[in-house]
């Protein structure tokens, strides 16, 4: 007898027993294909679910401009408009340097370009146009604006460097466009760009309805939300118990600082409007300690989406004064939320302020909600804001 162990079934089996087996494999192969494509497409979905990014702490310093070689001027800008005329601001000190410094040499004095700046206040760079000389001065192609409204096409009419008294600090370049049409989209908050080619936007310009706005249910629906929210992600940085004060009601849409709440709708895209929300509203701790809880969330209707924007901070309010809370290096809230056309996208980006408490500084910017991309900032502001 062999060493070996016999095996625990037949070596072969009888023609008779294979043939069932066969016949089931061709289903057994179906029901695990038919498995792993759910597995697939359950891994797919999840994969392309949109989820919100993670939230910013304050809005950091952002520009992507740049000047070519030729001396064309392309990049984003933040700005405001009005009937008249557009303004555009940018606080990118290295732009201003090379613009000054390429186009306005003379306006420079003992080789101290902020000083010289701080004193003229202001300097004119000159524009040209696409068949001169690049000598002559800075080539503007392609530009387009987009506020709450629309958005538009845009002319240059004037660009200039604008001096602080605290250096490079506080500079600006201040850049008026102007859109010819009568009825123009662009008043109030805008993001303005130049693509730095002569090629217009896909999109030209278009004057568009602003998404419906939130019924006073849903605006005390969103309220209640984001005050929740928020209130939860600051509990381990204020403690156990701060409470709103009896009988506080919530100024909507104004320019107050405290007790007071934006809300406003957005385009997601050509279909979906969602809203966002900036809130500063004061608690009340056990001590009698007063403070200011602000943040900026963005939710839809039903309350399924929930996107936290700006992660909350805490302020105190001190004989009426906001003053740094539990966060000195944080000491900022946010105000005058709005959207603005993404340039012709069929979306919305977040125009809004910030203000820091410490210095009392305010920055200008725009946030691109979907991924929390800051498009483009500047301080307008404060003790280093131009005069």
């Amino acid at each position: 007898m062999s060493g070996r162990h016999p095996l625990p079934f037949p070596a072969t089996a009888p023609p008779g027993d294979i043939a069932p087996m066969r016949r089931r494999a061709p289903f057994a192969i179906l029901l695990l294909l038919l498995a792993g494509c759910a597995t697939a497409a359950r891994w797919l979905e999840e994969a392309l679910r949109e989820r919100p990014p993670y939230p910013l702490e304050r809005l950091e310093a952002a520009s992507d401009a740049r000047l070519a070689p030729d001396g064309r001027l392309a990049g984003s800008f933040v700005g405001e408009g009005t009937p008249r005329a557009v303004h555009l601001v940018s606080s990118d000190t290295g732009l201003i340097a090379a613009l000054v410094r390429r186009y306005r040499p003379d306006a420079i004095r003992r080789d101290d370009l902020w000083g010289s700046l701080a004193r003229r206040r202001s300097v004119e760079l000159p524009l040209r146009r696409p068949d001169e000389d690049p000598a002559q001065g800075v080539l503007l192609d392609g530009g387009v604006a987009g506020g709450p409204f629309g958005h538009a096409l845009v002319q240059p009419v004037a660009l200039r460097a604008v001096g602080s008294d605290c250096g490079w600090r506080g500079a600006q370049l201040e850049l008026v466009v102007r859109d010819g049409r009568r009825g123009s989209p662009l008043r109030g908050p805008v993001l303005g760009a130049f693509r730095g080619e002569a090629e217009p936007w896909p999109a030209g310009g278009a004057v568009r309805a602003m998404p419906p706005q939130p019924s006073p249910a849903l605006v005390d629906a969103l309220l209640d939300r984001t005050r929740r929210a928020l209130d939860s992600l600051s509990a381990p940085r204020r403690g156990p118990g701060p409470v709103p004060p009896s009988g506080l009601r919530l100024e909507v849409n104004s320019l107050a600082d405290v007790d007071a709440a934006d809300v406003v709708p957005y385009r997601v895209d050509g279909q979906r409007v969602r809203y966002a929300v900036a809130l500063r509203e004061r608690r009340v701790t056990a001590r009698g300690d007063t403070l200011l809880l602000a943040g900026v969330m963005a939710w839809d209707s039903a309350g399924a989406w929930r996107q936290l924007v700006l992660r909350p901070t805490l302020l105190r309010l001190d004989r009426g004064r906001l003053v740094p809370g539990t966060e000195p290096g944080r000491a900022v809230y946010w105000r005058r939320l709005a959207p603005v056309s993404d340039l012709g996208a069929g979306r919305d980006d977040l125009w809004l302020e910030e203000v820091d408490v410490r210095d009392g500084s305010v920055t200008w910017a725009v946030v691109e909600p979907r991924g929390h991309v800051v498009v483009a900032t500047a301080e307008v502001g404060g003790p280093c804001a131009p005069r």
